[in-house]
């Protein structure tokens, strides 16, 4: 059996009253990185278990870009500059000056 390898996963959107999440997610399966957007849904116990549902693609830089863009234009509109600056400005001075 092939071990898929999680190496980073975030919390993107979260829905208590119908007992699912979306995360954001990135693994290595087969020696290939992929980034997922899945979806998971709340056990009886509590916790919160990946279903079938969702999206994967590899992780080349070209799609993550491609992904990224996609975002920005959804976003672009000018009302949203502001938010963007606000939420993003000191993560951007981060990427930019690492320490």
């Amino acid at each position: 059996m092939t071990e898929e390898v999680e190496f980073y996963e975030k919390l993107i959107y979260e829905d208590l009253d119908k007992f699912y999440q979306l995360r954001l997610v990135a693994n290595e399966f087969r020696g290939k990185q992929y980034i997922h957007i899945r979806k998971y849904f709340q056990t009886y116990e509590g916790d919160f278990q990946a279903s079938t549902e969702g999206v994967s693609m590899e992780a080349s830089m070209f799609n993550i870009l491609a992904l990224i863009d996609g975002l920005m234009e959804l976003v672009s509109k000018e009302e949203a500059s502001a938010l963007i600056t606000e939420h993003f400005g000191s993560r951007i001075l981060d990427l930019q000056n690492p320490s």
